[in-house]
């Protein structure tokens, strides 16, 4: 039997959830002569380790026209009405069955992210990503997951030195955004360039900028200030930021207006990450009240036993900071 694993939604959901899985039920449930297919953005083979086969759908027109949503995607019509579930669904389906069949793929069943699923008791394309406080279609499922340390490619450091122009051996901090313009639940902008200068006097600072082609995703963008010991490196490739993340001494990654999924991957590779956001971005998202919108102990506990996990750093602190040249939050990131 051939299994074919589509997934086309927010890429958190996919971290948190849907990665874990497939993992969860091919160590369990896959007999000898099957076959897994997995179907996703670019980039994430790597995190897939369980498939014998990866179809990047970045490409797909329908895909990166269509904006993320949970585990499904939807589109607009003329008037702004929001379609979950239109002409982009099938367009998708469509075009990967059109692949599976060219290959020659046989016995196929897909499991496609936007349709329940369910295999030997395994939970797709349900469920949410948050604690235990959230309503039952917010929460995590842990136990509808198999977790595991993801492994950077080690080919690509030589690659990634030649473009900054120093070693990654070298201890450096990186610092990465995130922002999306569809969602921005709480308005403030970080400003963050004096921090980052603070920061660069004492370690290099490295500035990823990162973005992929599916239409409002959540980016990274930097200014591109001139700073000493400040370099700009952009990318489209999980696979280099990894790369990044695991080689640096430490991870410190902003967020606006939401909390992001970049904030995920640290710890998926085994580093914590200082997650910089406001108050409001942690603990109090009006769209959901008394719930928290970033569950970080949760998280921490139960998804990454082999990393420290996120670090919250309030931006207000931040803010307060400023005039002693941020000494009180550098001494207490050990920088």
């Amino acid at each position: 039997m051939t299994y074919v694993f589509i997934f086309t939604g927010e890429f958190g959901y996919e971290l948190l959830n849907w990665n874990g899985v497939v993992r969860k039920w091919a160590q369990q449930h896959k007999q000898n002569g099957d076959t897994i297919v997995v179907c996703s953005r670019h980039g994430l083979e790597s995190i897939y380790e369980m498939a014998d086969y990866y179809i990047d759908v970045s490409d797909i027109d329908a895909y990166k026209n269509s904006i993320a949503d949970c585990y499904c995607s939807f589109v607009r019509d003329g008037n702004g009405k929001i379609d979950r579930h239109g002409y982009h669904e099938t367009a998708i389906l469509e075009t990967i069955k059109a692949t599976i069949d060219e290959a020659g793929f046989k016995d196929v069943r897909y499991i496609y992210s936007p349709v329940l699923n369910v295999l030997n008791g395994c939970v797709f394309g349900r469920g949410g990503i948050y604690g235990p406080e959230r309503e039952v279609m917010g929460q995590l499922d842990v136990t509808n997951n198999k977790y595991t340390k993801f492994l950077p490619k080690d080919e690509l450091y030589a690659d990634i030195e030649s473009k900054l122009g120093f070693t990654l051996d070298t201890p450096f901090v990186l610092c990465q955004r995130g922002s999306r313009d569809i969602v921005r639940r709480d308005k403030v902008r970080l400003e963050v360039d004096d921090f980052i200068s603070s920061i660069s006097k004492k370690y290099p600072v490295v500035c990823l900028s990162f973005g992929t082609s599916k239409k409002l995703d959540s980016s990274s963008t930097f200014d591109d200030t001139q700073m000493d010991n400040v370099y700009y490196y952009n990318t489209d490739s999980l696979e280099e930021q990894a790369c990044l993340i695991t080689k640096s001494h430490r991870c410190i990654f902003f967020s606006e207006g939401d909390f992001r999924s970049h904030m995920y991957v640290p710890p998926f590779y085994g580093k914590s990450v200082t997650a910089v956001a406001t108050y409001d971005v942690f603990h109090n998202i009006s769209a959901f009240p008394g719930r928290s919108n970033a569950p970080v102990k949760f998280w921490n506990e139960h998804v990454w036993p082999f990393s420290r996990g996120i670090e919250p750093l309030y931006y207000e602190d931040l803010i307060r900071d400023h005039d002693h040249g941020y000494q009180n939050i550098l001494n207490t990131l050990g920088l």
